[in-house]
């Protein structure tokens, strides 16, 4: 037993006194502010006429567009934008998410025998940014608005949060 306790004791201390080179020194880090990350929040709608539709390649979406000033070069760069949209504004159900967003949807109709049907499909919302601008999209899976040409997205609320 005692031979045991030794041969672990010596093992223990040979692992325990084992270094090896040093290894390379890492990246230099960016300087920032106190280590403090800078963050401008904007809030944009998009109403029923601001929608703009496109149908380029039988691509099928609704855009809306915004300049926005506050998306520089280096932030583009260099930094992070993300988008949020907000469902059930001004109620106590009011949530945000992080766009690309998808929300799956189920409607009734009635056929033209009087029978109550089931319709499903997904709503798409997702943006892309430059310098200077932003751009959300509002995509159906069902593509309705094909042929119900009067359609519009509802009016949406976007909250973008700018990161540098």
């Amino acid at each position: 037993m005692k031979k045991t306790f030794l041969l672990l004791m010596t093992v223990s201390a040979l692992f325990a006194s084992c270094r090896g080179p040093q290894g390379p020194a890492g990246r230099d880090g960016r300087d920032g502010v106190d280590g403090l990350v800078n963050v401008k929040i904007v809030d944009l709608s998009v109403s029923g006429n601001q929608w703009q539709y496109s149908s380029i390649d039988n691509n099928n979406y609704f855009m809306g567009t915004f300049d926005m000033p506050e998306i520089t070069k280096d932030i583009y760069d260099n930094g992070l934008v993300q988008v949020y949209r907000e469902y059930d504004t001004g109620t106590a159900n009011a949530v945000q998410l992080l766009l690309p967003n998808t929300r799956h949807k189920e409607y009734s109709y009635t056929d033209d025998e009087g029978n109550t049907q089931w319709g499903f499909y997904s709503e798409t919302t997702d943006y892309e940014y430059g310098v200077g601008k932003l751009n959300v999209f509002f995509t159906a899976s069902d593509f309705d608005y094909e042929i119900n040409t009067s359609f519009v997205p509802e009016d949406m609320r976007f909250r973008v949060v700018i990161m540098w």
